[in-house]
């Protein structure tokens, strides 16, 4: 593989140079005969020979490597600066692979941030669970006379003027905390069962069809189910941004956000705009923020798609969205940058973070109803302060979570009301914009119940939405949301209608699931059924406490049916997804979620903190008594059905992610994987095994002595092989040697110990308690 230095440019870019006479610095490697007249040019130059460090491009397709870091940065940032030569080349070379010849089907491929799951890989270098981006290529012959490249629209979107209802009708006032039993009874009836109060008319207009249909997709053109790279097209991410807009950023920044003396503790204002600002190693430098906004794309993007890609601009983005977007992109840079520069970078996210919230609820706009841009930020500061950011942030985020869904809600009219219809006299372009603005809008109310239902279910918080809120479309088929052009959307939606592709309601997405039965939508369409799942389930098990605690009798049948009918459902959809993405592509999106629901149908992750030793959770200090309570609890539940199945499941889920034969043993850290939830979930999991092998085991007898990380690799690895035998959970119940996760508890500790999230430095003490119980 070729190394490459500033000494060794491509012959294209050779050129001559006047020969110095006085060059003394040679090189001693022996054939080079190479000399310098500096010694730094020579220090640099042997690292050709002797490299302290290979550095690889992790752009995919690219098997570039370097000696020098700063070197291997500069190109990677090449792939993704528009108009560099590299990225034209990249660009081209993606294009051309969509070339078939006459006797094959013509494909629309993934764009070249991804990797097909048909193309040849390097060997691994590094933790093959970053991204969980999983792509395919889709054969559509009558995508064949598509133009190969389109030009960026001019009607670029102007977020400013976007105002939309987010949910819809009169009755969605009634209360969100109770779920409606005619909903329910109607959400486990029989399939074909219509639902007692009517639908809300489906959104018309020349890109959509008249009405949802729920059994006529397109077999030609199969979508992939969990892969939303076809969201990005061919061209680099719209990470350009002007010196202007840069300007107007820092000025915002300089005289808005203020510091206070509750944040002493964060790095200060004046820390972090000291020093030559246009120094392109600054943290505020324009190439940085390029750099931020590059990588919300790369990292976060697909994973909630809530901005339109093709038309997104950084310079018509309102100011509070684009600090939201570098924030997230901030607190998400890759590590090829080194610590001290993503170190640097989240500390300039928190900072952001810090006083966005206040401006965007200062802001004229933040009033019902609320224009588009502001649930955009509200929703993306929402999932930076949980996920990425410190305890402050994150119970700052939990407590305003609600003031979002009232912003919503007051703000509500019916939706596919006539301010979404698209009139017969606009201009094509005009009536995309109208289209795109609708969309969006609907995905933010879908981004904002997936927020609070898995949020729910990973930390204990209460749900506050409820799934028969939300009577809307999936999201739309991933080719129209792709693409680049009126004029494209106009082909695309042509082609989908003649192939009898039909949006579908949600409610009857999720009720199909329930019901075993196919369900043909895009990545994000089933993050939004996985999620209304799980919000089915926490108010079910809400409302049979309330009903327990009365006294009184169980509805459907009381909770071991509704609980069966979704564990079916958890597996229908992962079966679902599976035959989709068949046997051959990664699944790290898919196993997070399957492993979630499972665990968290069983037990109360709270419930395993405090049985931990946790010292203060939600906000309060953990009692002896509820410590004790949760000791009795957790013993009880130790000895049911309900733990064999959640251990069963976190152990499948632990063994997906520390068995892969990909995996190069002890390269994973939680602070470089850019998958939402996975480090949480793998902490849930670990919490889940150790709670069941110690509350039935007790402390290992005696206890190893794992003093290297081989060691601890090599015990967490036995262990898992040995529980990977088991074929069904009630297995477990006559196994031995359940409590022997010590070596899988510290390889955890230790990935958790050096993040960007606060939240995981705590969840590596809670697994310290959790060695030191199995020690002692």
């Amino acid at each position: 593989m070729r190394m490459e230095t500033d000494d060794h440019p491509s012959k294209r870019r050779r050129r001559s140079r006047k020969v110095l006479s006085d060059r003394k610095f040679e090189c001693t490697f022996e054939g080079c005969g190479k000399s310098y007249s500096r010694a730094e040019h020579l220090s640099r130059h042997a690292l050709n020979h002797t490299p302290k460090q290979i550095y690889r491009c992790d752009f995919p397709n690219c098997y570039r490597s370097f000696v020098r870091q700063d070197l291997c940065i500069r190109h990677r940032e090449r792939h993704t600066t528009s108009g560099s030569q590299l990225q034209k080349r990249d660009h081209y070379t993606d294009n051309d692979a969509t070339k078939t010849s006459p006797d094959s089907s013509p494909a629309i491929t993934a764009p070249d941030y991804f990797i097909s799951s048909e193309t040849p890989k390097p060997p691994a270098t590094t933790f093959p669970i970053t991204t969980g981006i999983e792509t395919t290529e889709i054969p559509v012959s009558q995508y064949s006379d598509f133009p190969t490249v389109l030009d960026q629209p001019d009607n670029l979107i102007d977020l400013d003027s976007m105002s939309y209802p987010i949910f819809g009708g009169e009755t969605y006032n009634r209360s969100p905390f109770a779920m409606a039993d005619d909903f329910a009874a109607w959400l486990f009836s029989e399939p074909l069962a219509p639902l007692g109060y009517g639908m809300v008319p489906m959104v018309q207009n020349q890109f959509y069809m008249n009405e949802p249909s729920y059994n006529n997709f397109c077999t030609v053109i199969p979508q992939h189910p969990m892969s939303v790279t076809s969201i990005l097209d061919s061209g680099a991410p719209p990470s350009i941004i002007s010196e202007e807009k840069r300007q107007e950023l820092l000025h915002l920044m300089s005289t808005r956000f203020n510091e206070a003396a509750y944040a002493a503790g964060a790095k200060r204002k004046d820390a972090l705009m000291e020093g030559d600002l246009n120094n392109d190693r600054h943290v505020l430098s324009l190439r940085m923020m390029q750099t931020y906004i590059g990588s919300y794309w790369y990292h976060f993007h697909a994973q909630l798609p809530i901005l339109h890609q093709p038309t997104f601009a950084a310079d018509r983005t309102p100011a509070l969205l684009l600090l939201a977007i570098m924030a997230i992109g901030a607190a998400t840079l890759d590590k090829i940058h080194g610590e001290a520069a993503t170190e640097t970078a989240a500390e300039l996210a928190s900072f952001i973070a810090w006083h966005l919230r206040w401006e965007i609820f200062m802001d004229a706009d933040f009033r019902p109803p609320a224009r588009l841009w502001v649930f955009q930020s509200l929703l993306l500061l929402e999932v930076y302060e949980k996920l990425f950011s410190t305890r402050a942030l994150h119970e700052r985020a939990h407590i305003h979570h609600d003031t979002t869904l009232t912003l919503m809600r007051r703000g509500s009219s019916l939706i596919g009301s006539s301010s979404f219809d698209t009139p017969d006299t606009k201009e094509e372009d005009e009536s995309w914009s109208t289209w795109i603005k609708a969309e969006a809008t609907r995905r933010v109310a879908f981004a904002a119940f997936v927020l609070d239902s898995t949020h729910a279910t990973m930390f204990g918080h209460s749900a506050k939405m409820v799934a028969h809120e939300l009577r809307l479309p999936l999201p739309c088929d991933e080719a129209l949301w792709a693409a680049t052009s009126a004029a494209e959307v106009a082909r695309v939606q042509s082609s989908l209608q003649s192939h009898g592709v039909r949006p579908i309601m949600f409610l009857d997405g999720l009720k199909r699931t329930l019901n075993g039965q196919p369900v043909r939508t895009n990545a994000f369409g089933r993050i939004i059924l996985m999620a209304g799942l799980l919000s089915v389930c926490w108010h079910l098990n809400q409302r049979d406490l309330q009903i327990s605690s009365l006294g009184v009798g169980q509805t459907l049948g009381g909770r071991d049916k509704w609980r069966s009918s979704l564990l079916r459902a958890f597996d229908n959809w992962r079966r679902d997804v599976d035959e989709a993405l068949g046997p051959s592509t990664t699944s790290e999106s898919r196993d997070v979620l399957h492993g979630l629901a499972h665990m968290a149908s069983h037990v109360d992750i709270v419930d395993l903190q405090i049985f931990a030793g946790a010292g203060r959770l939600m906000g309060r200090s953990i009692t002896a008594r509820d410590y004790h309570s949760a000791k009795e609890k957790t013993n009880r539940w130790a000895t049911k059905a309900s733990a064999r199945d959640a251990t069963f499941y976190a152990l499948k889920f632990l063994s997906t992610c520390f068995l892969d034969p990909a995996t190069q043993p002890g390269e994973y850290a939680a602070r470089d994987d850019y998958l939402l939830n996975r480090p949480w979930v793998m902490y849930f999991a670990a919490l889940v095994v150790w709670t069941y092998g110690y509350a039935l085991d007790g402390p290992l007898r005696p206890a190893p002595v794992l003093a290297t990380q081989a060691d601890r690799q090599q015990d967490m690895q036995l262990f898992l092989h040995r529980m990977s035998q088991i074929r069904e959970p009630n297995e477990l119940e006559g196994l031995t040697g359940r409590n022997g996760c010590l070596g899988l508890l510290m390889i955890l500790r230790d990935s958790f110990a050096k993040p960007r999230w606060e939240l995981l430095g705590e969840a590596a003490r809670l697994l310290d308690s959790c060695i030191a119980k199995l020690q002692s």
